[in-house]
């Protein structure tokens, strides 16, 4: 099998940086100094740190857990371990103890590459202690083995391991495979239409994959990835203007701060285009980017399973209108036409693990038009969890050879193929007199001014729950706001009304309602 054939991904990135390897793949600012590393550089690095880890034993079916910030030692490391044959695992940064703890057990890694910082988790981690080989990331150890070429793998061979779950619950372990990445390399390349000559400014790591298999230079953001609403704007825009970035993908919190320096100082934010997603982008913050970013802006919706869904440009997005007739309850978010590699259905929304009837997705499916669970099938569509049945069970739905992932968002798809976003099925507010979906609710109450965000949540036993709407807001309303507010979400109905200073983020984009959280705090 040769590289050209060969599915592994580090060694169809090494055959991109033989085409360039003077130019830049990652730019990096440490204490206001750019660190550049080139292709050829970083191809050498990972051909080294492959053999490295082959020479102490690293090879095809182990895991290698990888705990380093998002730089260039981090892809070194991650495709460092593909070279190898290997398959790298991932925590989120933001992961406490116990979650990195469940992580290990449940991926049982060979070894674990890190930062200085990083190892000194060892102290506290019996399960990181328990792992064979500990390397420090850019240490001698690593660079002991000259170049030499990839372990060749399979399309189905698995490559990376990453941990979902949102801000609570059990963690699920998404495997992707070699095939997988590459399928979601040409979806992401298709749908973001990214140049050769673009420079991009990626927040998430999969989009720094998805550039070095383009070619396409990364500018990291100088900022604290486990904190992306707490960024320094003018910072990053000094590193937008000193790199050329041309392009930037990245979450809504992020591009919160970034057009708020924009609107503050008078410019607009200087890139063709703008991707942003991983949370329901509310039409203020679309109204500001359409008004602050010289090219387009746009939404991309997708999950750590299936990533890119659907996609539509802001503008668009403002100008969508509901089809439904005057009166019924409809709204949402339009997040545009599914991309051509995924299929989406719309299934009737049920609580826990659904059971695929003989007459496969087509039975569960409802009308066009009407509102559902969002799932959706592809090559780049995640087919399963490492060894958890009962999450692949509650979240998957196998017919024949496709597999369907359920989204748990609620979403129907319009007259023109659009797809629209209704809120979390999970959310659904089910009171006597049907159900109503919160997203609606939310983007309406967002209309007032004293709201800068909003979750519209069920209360009590599912089929006579009270609808509970909370809003955000930096002053105490007085009782004609809060008259007012109501007023604008209708037809949704409102039992109670709670003002609170801060609803709750998720952690990971710290755009979404924590609702767990809220849930908690409002008692």
């Amino acid at each position: 099998m040769t590289p050209a054939t060969d599915a592994n991904i580090a060694a169809r990135l090494l055959t991109r940086a033989a085409l360039h390897p003077e130019r830049p793949a990652i730019v990096e600012y440490r204490g206001g100094k750019a660190r550049r590393t080139s292709f050829g550089e970083l191809a050498a690095r990972v051909g080294s740190m492959g053999a490295s880890l082959r020479a102490h034993g690293v090879g095809p079916g182990d895991c290698v857990l990888i705990f380093v910030p998002m730089s260039a030692e981090l892809y070194a490391a991650m495709l460092g371990v593909l070279h190898a044959g290997g398959t790298a695992v991932f925590v989120d940064a933001w992961a406490d103890r116990k979650r990195l703890d469940a992580a290990v057990r449940m991926a049982a890694p060979k070894a674990f590459v890190g930062s200085w910082k990083a190892q000194m988790l060892r102290l506290l981690s019996p399960a990181l202690r328990g792992i064979e080989h500990h390397f420090v990331v850019g240490g001698r150890a690593l660079r002991s083995a000259p170049p030499d070429g990839a372990c060749v793998a399979t399309a189905d061979a698995p490559a990376l391991i990453t941990f979902t779950t949102g801000s609570t619950g059990a963690p699920k372990a998404a495997v992707r495979t070699h095939g997988f990445l590459w399928a979601q390399h040409e979806a992401l390349a298709a749908h973001l239409g990214l140049r050769e000559d673009d420079v991009d400014m990626p927040t998430l790591p999969i989009f720094v994959l998805n550039n070095l298999a383009l070619g396409v230079p990364s500018v990291i953001p100088d900022f604290d990835p486990r904190r992306p609403a707490d960024i320094d704007p003018a910072r990053v825009w000094a590193q937008l203007v000193a790199e050329r970035v041309t392009t930037t993908t990245g979450s809504p919190a992020f591009y919160e701060r970034l057009v708020s320096h924009a609107e503050v100082t008078g410019q607009k934010i200087p890139v063709r285009a703008l991707f942003t997603g991983g949370a329901p982008v509310l039409p203020p913050l679309a109204t500001r980017l359409v008004a602050n970013v010289e090219g387009e802006a746009h939404v991309v919706y997708g999950s750590t399973e299936a990533e890119p869904i659907s996609g539509i440009a802001m503008r668009a997005l403002l100008a969508a209108r509901d089809d439904r007739p005057e009166g019924e309850a409809g709204g949402g978010i339009c997040v545009g036409p599914p991309v051509p590699q995924a299929t989406v259905r719309i299934i009737r929304a049920e609580d826990g693990v659904v059971d695929l009837p003989a007459g496969g997705i087509a039975a569960l499916a409802v009308p066009r038009g009407e509102t559902g669970e969002i799932v959706v099938a592809g090559d780049h569509v995640l087919r399963g969890y490492l060894n958890d049945p009962a999450a692949e069970r509650a979240a998957k739905l196998r017919d024949g050879t496709r597999v369907w992932h359920r989204t748990g968002d609620g979403g129907r798809l319009d007259a023109d193929g659009r797809l629209w976003l209704l809120g979390r099925v999970r959310e659904r507010v089910r009171r006597e007199d049907g159900v109503w979906w919160g997203l609606p609710a939310e983007t309406r109450a967002l209309t007032h001014a004293l709201v800068r965000h909003a979750a519209y949540l069920g209360v009590g036993e599912p089929g006579r729950q009270r609808a509970v709407l909370v809003v955000e807001s930096p002053t105490a309303l007085d009782a004609d706001s809060r008259a007012e507010i109501i007023a604008r979400v209708a037809p949704h109905p409102v039992d109670e009304f709670r003002r609170v200073e801060h609803i709750p983020r998720d952690p990971r984009h710290a755009s979404k309602t924590d609702t767990e959280t809220l849930r908690a705090l409002l008692g």
